[in-house]
């Protein structure tokens, strides 16, 4: 299939905000429009992104993995960090695309849970929330920020 990975993923309009984003300019110096990228697009013979066409794939965006694991935005984002979920971004400022098997793995439900439920407290004598609670004790008052 002829053309840019980006149409996969997205609109010309969030085509554009990636690229301007990312600083990139025209061929005449200009900040990207999405008349720039239909006719970028139109003259390379590069199809139109269809909507629906990332779900046909079974492909989801950061947000949706998200919601589907039951975590924020930012957890989610952590675990794709940590390696524990695999996600693919085509360049910085591009969406996060993730195969929706990937998010049945058992290590990947494993790591949304663990996260979802806050492990408790470690019992680790020298962990910082341990030390806390010595201090507290010795000075009989609660010490702000502490849980």
């Amino acid at each position: 299939m002829p053309g840019s990975p980006f149409r996969l993923i997205t609109s010309d309009t969030a085509i554009a905000a990636i690229l301007n984003r990312s600083g990139k300019l025209t061929a005449h110096g200009a900040s990207w429009t999405r008349s720039h990228v239909c006719r970028l697009r139109s003259t390379n013979g590069i199809p139109v992104y269809r909507e629906g066409e990332r779900a046909e794939r079974a492909e989801v965006t950061l947000d949706e993995a998200a919601d589907i694991l039951r975590v924020s935005r930012t957890t989610a984002y952590r675990m794709i960090s940590s390696g524990t979920l695999p996600a693919r971004q085509l360049c910085g400022g591009a969406p996060w695309i993730i195969q929706l098997a990937d998010l049945q793995r058992d290590a990947v439900c494993r790591e949304a849970d663990a996260r979802r439920s806050r492990r408790p407290i470690s019992r680790d004598p020298c962990s910082p929330s341990a030390l806390l609670r010595q201090i507290e004790g010795f000075s009989g008052r609660r010490i702000s920020g502490s849980s």
